[in-house]
């Protein structure tokens, strides 16, 4: 039985837009916007820091896709692998956190906005990401590299930077879920 991996991702981008609406419904404007402490990000910062890392790969994911159909790297009938950058950032990645990690400037959200507005944002962005997974499939994800745009020593395959993408959106959407918890408590 064959996997479909570029569904499952297609599936865990739905699946994070869906938690993050709940988030927004479930959520008074005013926890939505608020830290727990001092250390910790509101559920509006991190929905904005995805939206920001999401912004910032875009760019990355489509020129890779579009050198890859030039150099001619077609999708073989095997799924697509990670490889093993790919694999130990998608595990350090997926929570509960193993280690917390401060956020390079780029990506650190400027402001604090309110929740429709954040999640009207990161949805759009959302979409825009599954369009362009939905146009990957006829790409040898595995065969294509990509730079890391939050550290540009860091290099992994095409497929290896959508797990990872989404393993980030469980991160900080379960990070969101906390930090509202928390004012709740």
């Amino acid at each position: 039985m064959t996997v479909d991996t570029i569904g499952e991702v297609e599936k865990e981008l739905t699946d994070a837009t869906q938690r993050a609406w709940s988030l927004v419904q479930t959520t008074d404007g005013r926890l939505f916007t608020v830290r727990p402490n001092t250390s910790s990000w509101s559920a509006a910062e991190c929905l904005s820091h995805l939206s920001i890392s999401t912004e910032m790969f875009l760019p990355v994911l489509r020129n890779a896709l579009d050198d890859a159909r030039k150099r001619g790297l077609i999708a073989k009938k095997r799924e697509p692998k990670m490889d093993v950058i790919g694999r130990v950032l998608r595990w350090f990645l997926v929570p509960p956190i193993h280690q917390r990690v401060k956020t390079s400037a780029p990506f650190v959200p400027r402001s604090v906005r309110a929740k429709a507005e954040a999640f009207g944002e990161f949805a759009t962005l959302q979409s825009k990401l599954a369009e362009l997974l939905a146009t990957a499939r006829d790409v040898d994800l595995s065969r294509v590299k990509v730079i890391s745009p939050f550290d540009k020593r860091i290099r992994y395959n095409l497929y290896s930077a959508f797990r990872i993408i989404v393993a980030h959106q469980r991160r900080h959407l379960w990070q969101a879920e906390q930090a509202v918890a928390a004012l709740r408590r």
